[in-house]
């Protein structure tokens, strides 16, 4: 067992393919187990790759809810060593991810949950998340359906809220409440 594990990593995203190798060695010789959280479908399929390769290297797999829809994030959001990137919105296809839990060390589902920060605020929406807006209604049908893929699964959830507008928004209209 480790000293320490880091439990929301991103050495599976293209920033790391010069120096990844090097890294994750510098952890685990560091006494660090390393969990690479997936944000859609090609970054979860790379953590699962990695789990392969290294000892020490788990995986989550999932959709981070802005990648639920096309959105432009620019280097002012991300502070000052982030890169622009653009979204290209993505819908969640849980028998696809499923597929990834066969071939490697998966931990839990996600990184998933709400994110109504990264709202295009040129499009009206209600606080309740009900109603005309696509943005959440994308990201709470794939919350929803990873909610699902852990219960099915039994692997817990790696949630990213941010500002969640009402009380009991997580759960939404799910029949996952209680779960």
């Amino acid at each position: 067992m480790p000293k320490y594990i880091d439990i929301h990593a991103h050495t599976n995203f293209k920033a790391f393919e010069e120096d990844r190798d090097e890294v994750i060695k510098r952890a685990l010789e560091n006494d660090t187990w390393v969990i690479n959280i997936g944000t859609q479908y090609d970054t979860s399929k790379k953590a699962v790759e990695m789990t392969n390769e290294y000892e020490g290297v788990y995986a989550t797999i999932g959709l981070h809810p802005i990648h639920t829809d096309a959105s432009y994030h620019d280097e002012q959001e991300l502070g000052e060593e982030g890169k622009e990137f653009i979204s290209r919105g993505e819908i969640f296809d849980k028998d696809k991810y499923k597929e990834l839990v066969k071939l490697g060390k998966v931990v839990g589902i996600g990184e998933c949950g709400l994110d109504y920060y990264h709202m295009n605020p040129t499009r009206p929406h209600d606080s309740s998340g009900a109603g005309g807006d696509d943005t959440i209604a994308n990201q709470r049908v794939a919350f929803i359906g990873q909610i699902e893929l852990a219960n099915e699964l039994g692997l817990p959830l790696m949630l990213h809220v941010r500002n969640q507008p009402a009380p009991g928004g997580l759960a939404g209209n799910s029949d996952n409440k209680n779960n």
